[in-house]
């Protein structure tokens, strides 16, 4: 699985859930707070290192894990 980065641009800390904009596709990708390293919800505009997955529940969509902050970067806003 190849690595990727993107953006936390939707957070639902309240249902576990999140979307990642993809640098590479410009694509909100799904993610939920058990794909992130320590299940630490991150917030909104944090430049995110993740891999993808066929998402078991939705035939056809991907799905983020092994979500993890890429150190020394700035949360956009």
């Amino acid at each position: 699985m190849e690595i990727r980065y993107g953006t936390l641009t939707r957070v639902f800390p309240d249902r576990n859930f999140f979307f990642i904009r993809d640098d590479e596709s410009s694509r909100d990708i799904f993610t939920h707070v058990s794909g992130f390293v320590g299940k630490i919800a991150l917030p909104k505009g944090t430049r995110v290192r993740f891999r993808v997955v066929p998402n078991s529940r939705r035939a056809g969509e991907l799905m983020g894990i092994a979500v993890e902050p890429i150190v020394g970067s700035a949360v956009k806003q």
